[in-house]
């Protein structure tokens, strides 16, 4: 049995590449997951809970600037380089890379100059501790950009597990030795000093990945001359960036509603609940970071058969993941919560379930905004986020007033059901494919013969 289990894993079909891609990826994600826990333990017994608030208050509006830094980027990087890759195009490959390290580096200038701006009108500059804290996380904005883009870049090279180690383990890792050996050695931990040493973690991850990137360029590309498709590539670029500002709008927008409408302690229990709903949806995370390159390869040398069967293994390896999370916290799930958070958070069982209800029916969907994005239809994923944030909207105000946190979880989910509809309509009509777990078992041969939109 392990010898057939051996062979199995050794080969090169779909199955096997998605069995180690997403068990070397679950591997890094439990191992970044533990150094991430391990660095909120330094810093809070480091900074008591005033300077650790501060710092967190600092750290939450430095992570949102990173996000018009990317503007899209990195899931772009990762489409152009695979196809690049395939077809042996070294001067559109050496292209992109270039535009968009450029892009990236200009766009965090502006956004920390504008940083910079607010804190001298503000006069929170140097005078306060949230204010120095700040402008210490003025140095992460275009390094934390960058290293996502050169992940995203190795990541399109098929390095798919070596893509995700700087981000996902290094940065922490990283992060928590300077933590130990700082405060030991040279000085006692404060919140602009824990920013700066976030900074030069973050500097030391992109070092890695860097040297990493440049082990795995194909030689070729050294000598090429960049090919430049500027104009394409911010066409493609904007759609994704900004579908990534509205996923981010959503993430936030019942938060700020409930704060309005109920009492804190409701909002503590359902934002307790959406943090649970994003361990459980581990395994959707895990697949779309395999599967995206895979998508790009498959779609730019035309295997539709593969990646008809690819979407079925996706769906249903998502499904089964996530069914499994689930069920613990179905079978006794105020109890774990109860253990883990204390008593006060077991009545939020009922609303974990329900948005448990959402994270289903993204498996059960597959991963359809991985297809569209990599196939060159990100106008449709940021179409049907756009629906999604409208149908959010428009049902969450009336459903908190009348049924509360529940109301805040239904509406969650039938935004989520819209967001999915949408897109699985997109991926039929366009591209003649399937991404959800009605395609496996696969049906790829069944459209092969289609062409693609």
């Amino acid at each position: 049995m392990i010898s057939r289990i051996r062979t199995y894993l050794t080969g090169e079909g779909l199955g096997p590449t998605l069995v180690k891609a997403v068990t070397g990826s679950a591997g890094l994600r439990i191992a970044g997951m533990g150094f991430s826990f391990l660095v909120g333990v330094q810093l809070a017994r480091g900074l008591g809970a005033e300077g650790y608030g501060i710092y967190g208050v600092a750290m939450s509006i430095i992570a949102l600037l990173t996000v018009p830094t990317e503007f899209g980027l990195p899931q772009l990087l990762t489409r152009e380089v695979a196809a690049a890759q395939v077809k042996q195009d070294w001067g559109r490959m050496k292209g992109i890379l270039r535009w968009a390290t450029r892009t990236s580096l200009w766009l965090s200038v502006v956004v920390a100059i504008g940083l910079l701006i607010w804190l001298w009108l503000s006069g929170r500059g140097i005078g306060s501790m949230l204010g120095l804290t700040l402008l210490v996380g003025v140095l992460m904005i275009p390094v934390a950009a960058q290293v996502s883009l050169q992940a995203a870049a190795l990541r399109g090279l098929q390095q798919i597990v070596r893509g995700q180690l700087p981000d996902v383990v290094l940065r922490p890792a990283f992060y928590s030795l300077l933590l130990f050996l700082v405060p030991l050695w040279l000085a006692p931990l404060t919140p602009a000093l824990g920013m700066a040493l976030g900074a030069v973690s973050a500097c030391l991850a992109l070092l890695v990945v860097l040297v990493m990137l440049k082990k795995a360029l194909p030689g070729q590309v050294a000598d090429a001359d960049p090919v430049m498709e500027v104009r394409g590539w911010w066409s493609s670029a904007l759609p994704m960036a900004l579908t990534e500002g509205m996923r981010l709008l959503q993430g936030h927008v019942l938060i700020l509603l409930l704060g309005i409408m109920v009492a804190m302690s409701d909002v503590g229990i359902y934002r307790m609940a959406t943090s649970m709903t994003l361990l459980i949806a581990m395994p959707i995370s895990l697949f779309n970071i395999v599967g995206m390159p895979i998508i790009a390869r498959l779609h730019a040398v035309g295997d539709r058969v593969r990646l008809q069967r690819l979407l079925g293994l996706t769906a249903a390896g998502m499904t089964l993941g996530v069914a499994a999370l689930v069920l613990p916290f179905l079978l006794q799930g105020e109890w774990i919560l109860t253990k883990v958070f204390g008593a006060e958070f077991a009545e939020g069982n009922v609303i974990l379930l329900v948005l448990c209800g959402s994270v289903l029916v993204n498996a059960m969907f597959g991963i359809a905004a991985g297809l569209l994005n990599m196939t060159g239809c990100q106008k449709q994923v940021t179409h049907a986020s756009f629906a999604a944030l409208i149908c959010l909207l428009t049902l969450s105000y009336p459903l908190i007033h009348v049924f509360g946190l529940m109301g805040a979880a239904i509406s969650h989910v039938v935004s989520t059901l819209v967001w999915n509809l949408i897109m699985w309509m997109a991926a039929r009509d366009r591209l003649k494919l399937d991404a959800s777990l009605l395609a496996f078992p696969s049906r790829g041969s069944a459209r092969a013969g289609h062409g693609m939109g």
